[in-house]
């Protein structure tokens, strides 16, 4: 009777080890995508600022990675369920790639807007119109970045970024 015990406690032992390692894994695999998916926002963004010119947005729909902005609130291109996983789709492919992962990105354009001026930071009594602008006129966009390592594990990331 005490052998079956200890061996009852061995096996739920091991159980917990497997369970604890998995999770780990997983940890690891997560991070390891989020770490990708930065690397080619990092990248998309100095692509940007060292083109010299804004990029050429397409009219509709999204093309190497260049989206057009949405029109009347429609969503995104990238927000449909196989944008990221169907070839042609219109994201681009950043550097980054390591295999078996992938990295793909898109550059929406959301339109003029004004440079904050100094510090500007948002709150409970302060909104985001009350923030003053600079009158530096600058065109904003929208980079979002998926990351798929080879086990499964996504990550989408996005930021907003400012061109003069």
């Amino acid at each position: 009777m005490l052998l079956l015990v200890i061996t009852l406690l061995g096996l739920a032992a091991m159980r917990g080890t497997v369970m604890q390692e998995r999770m780990a894994g997983n940890s690891v695999a997560r991070a390891e995508a989020f770490q990708l998916a930065e690397a080619a926002l990092r990248e998309v963004e100095s692509d940007l600022a060292s083109a010299g010119a804004r990029p050429t947005m397409p009219t509709s729909g999204c093309s190497a990675g260049l989206c057009a902005m949405p029109v009347d609130g429609a969503a995104s291109a990238w927000e449909a369920t196989s944008f990221w996983t169907t070839a042609g789709s219109g994201y681009g492919t950043a550097d980054v790639q390591v295999s078996p992962a992938i990295v793909r990105y898109v550059v929406e354009d959301m339109g003029d807007g004004q440079a904050a001026s100094g510090e500007c930071t948002t709150g409970i009594d302060v909104s985001a119109d009350e923030c003053t602008a600079s009158g530096t006129p600058v065109r904003n966009y929208r980079i979002t970045v998926f990351s798929q390592t080879g086990n499964g594990s996504e990550v989408l990331l996005q930021t907003t970024y400012q061109l003069p």
